[in-house]
C-alpha cells in the first residue's frame, strides 16, 4: 500500500514536473514572440513617423511646386498674349515693307526701262551722226582739205579758207563754188537736215570800206556762201542760217598770216533728225 501511494506520489510529482517545464517553455516563448512583436511595432512606428515626415516634406515640396507652375502659367499666358501682340504687330510690318518692296521694284523696273530708251536712242543717235560724218567724209576726200567733227547732236564740216572767197575776202570764188556742191547734192537727198552756216574771220579787215566790223565781215561772207547754195545750187532755203562770228572765236594767234588763215573759216554745222532720248525720272 505505501508502495503504491509512494509510486503515485511519485508519478504525479513527474506530471507536475513536466507540466512546469511545459509552461515555462511556453511562457518563454511568449516573452520571445512579445519582444519580438515589441520590437516590430517599434520598428513600424519609426517607419511610420519617417513616412509622415516623408509625406509632410513632399506636400510641402508639391505645395511650392504647385506655386511655381501656377506662376509658370502665368508668365506663359502673358508671354503668349505678349507673343501674340508681337506677331500681329511683326505680320503688320512684314506686309508693309512686302508692299514697299514691291513699289520699290516696280519703280526699279519702270526706271530700267527709260534707262534702256534713253540708251537705245543714245546709240540711234550717235548711229545717225556717224553715219553723216562718213557721208561727208567720202563727199569730202582728205584733198579737199575739209574736216569733219561730231559736235553735240550734229557733224561739223569744216571747209578751209584758202580758196574760199575771192581777192575781196567776201565773194564766193569758184573754187569755194566747187566745195560747196557735195554738202548741196547732200541737203538735196536729205531734205530734213538743218545747217548752221557759221563763218569766222581774223581780226585784220579787208579794204572794203563799206564792210564795219569783223561781224560784219563775217556774216556777209556767211551770208554769200548761203546765197550761192541757193541759188546755183537750188538748196531749200529753210535748210539754211547763215551766222557770223567775227574775229571772237580763234582757234589761233593772229599775229601771223599763218595763224590769221586758220582762223579765217566756214564751218557747216550740219543737224539730222535725232531720236527724243526720254527723261530719266
Amino acid at each position: 500500500m505505501l508502495l503504491l501511494s509512494a509510486l503515485s506520489l511519485s508519478l504525479f510529482s513527474c506530471v507536475q514536473n513536466k507540466k512546469y517545464q511545459a509552461e515555462l517553455v511556453a511562457r518563454s516563448q511568449s516573452e520571445a514572440r512579445e519582444k519580438l512583436l515589441t520590437t516590430e511595432l517599434h520598428d513600424r512606428k519609426t517607419e511610420t513617423a519617417s513616412l509622415t515626415k516623408n509625406i509632410a516634406d513632399v506636400n510641402r515640396q508639391l505645395g511650392t511646386q504647385d506655386k511655381t507652375i501656377s506662376d509658370l502659367n502665368k508668365e506663359l499666358n502673358s508671354r503668349t498674349q505678349l507673343l501674340g501682340e508681337s506677331s500681329n504687330k511683326l505680320a503688320a510690318e512684314i506686309g508693309k515693307l512686302e508692299t514697299e518692296l514691291t513699289q520699290e521694284r516696280a519703280l526699279v523696273a519702270k526706271k530700267a526701262a527709260i534707262q534702256q530708251k534713253v540708251l537705245s536712242a543714245q546709240q540711234e543717235r550717235q548711229k545717225i551722226l556717224l553715219e553723216l560724218q562718213e557721208t561727208l567724209n567720202k563727199a569730202y576726200p582728205a584733198a579737199t582739205l575739209a574736216t569733219t567733227s561730231i559736235e553735240g547732236d550734229a557733224v561739223a564740216l569744216v571747209l578751209p579758207d584758202k580758196g574760199m572767197f575771192d581777192a575781196t575776202g567776201v565773194a564766193v570764188s569758184a573754187q569755194g563754188k566747187g566745195l560747196l556742191k557735195p554738202l548741196a547734192d547732200l541737203l538735196a537727198t536729205r531734205p530734213e537736215l538743218d545747217v548752221d552756216v557759221i563763218t569766222y574771220t581774223d581780226n585784220v579787215l579787208p579794204k572794203d570800206k563799206t564792210i564795219k566790223d569783223t561781224w560784219d565781215w563775217s556774216l556777209m561772207r556767211a551770208t554769200n556762201l548761203v546765197r550761192m547754195l541757193i541759188r546755183d545750187y537750188n538748196t531749200n532755203a529753210n535748210q539754211l542760217t547763215p551766222i557770223g562770228r567775227g574775229e571772237f572765236y580763234p582757234v589761233t594767234s593772229n599775229e601771223t598770216a599763218e595763224g590769221r588763215v586758220k582762223n579765217r573759216r566756214s564751218v557747216m554745222v550740219i543737224r539730222p533728225v535725232l531720236p527724243v532720248v526720254p527723261v530719266a525720272e
